[in-house]
């Protein structure tokens, strides 16, 4: 197809709504947990220990974005991953143009491998906190979630790639996708597709915002007090 009769669609995501329903989901999977008769908390737990253990399954979630996108044939060399506490967000993105077959796979890896069937194991050998990490990664996955039901909607034959923002990605499409809603994501630009336009070069493997390091650390400290503290 005549790259010219294509458009390259800009969306942004929308975090406030995204926030409020990974808190939605956070609370639905906590209750089905509780159902379950799984004590998530106790004064047995490490609190410093759990906010690190939080921290590494975060960046999983991410290693496994990035692991999708490698099988869906971006190269290693074309994946970022980084951390952007100030806008909430952990991201892996992919450099390259993925199918729509490719980019539902990537979406769905760390909602499906680190969230449904470690939550499921954890309830069936009764392991308190893999199902605690499990409901934190589901309830951050909210995202996620969003994008793969709308990228359902959309036709067939669009290729995902990214804008050089976190928050943001740009669809590429011979149709018009205007008309095709979300109260998660907002279109913010539209032009004709070029393909020098999507050339990305001097790509850093790992970014991590001054504000994202500032913040880890407080938490950090904040974390090794709380556990002194509870055994002084």
């Amino acid at each position: 197809m005549n790259t010219t009769n294509k458009k390259a669609y800009v969306y942004k995501m929308r975090l406030i709504p995204a926030n409020i329903l990974s808190i939605v989901i956070l609370i639905l999977v906590a209750m089905l947990a509780w159902f379950f008769k799984v004590e998530l908390w106790n004064n047995k737990m490490n609190y410093f220990i759990v906010f690190i253990l939080i921290i590494l399954y975060l960046m999983l979630h991410e290693l496994l974005h990035g692991i999708g996108y490698f099988l869906g044939g971006t190269k290693r060399k074309y994946i970022t991953y980084g951390i952007e506490l100030e806008k909430g967000i952990f991201y892996a993105m992919a450099y390259s143009k993925l199918t729509k077959k490719n980019i539902l796979i990537s979406l769905q890896m760390p909602f499906m491998v680190i969230g449904v069937i470690t939550f499921i194991i954890g309830v069936i050998f009764n392991i308190p906190l893999l199902v605690l990490l499990s409901i934190v990664n589901i309830s951050g996955a909210s995202m996620d979630l969003a994008m793969f039901i709308y990228f359902l909607r959309l036709p067939k034959d669009f290729t995902y790639t990214e804008s050089g923002n976190p928050d943001e990605f740009v669809i590429i499409s011979s149709k018009d996708l205007t008309k095709k809603k979300s109260i998660f994501l907002k279109i913010v630009e539209v032009k004709d597709y070029k393909e020098k336009d999507f050339e990305f070069k001097n790509l850093k493997k790992i970014k991590c915002t001054k504000t994202s390091i500032i913040v880890l650390i407080l938490f950090l400290l904040l974390g090794l007090i709380t556990t002194i503290l509870k055994y002084v």
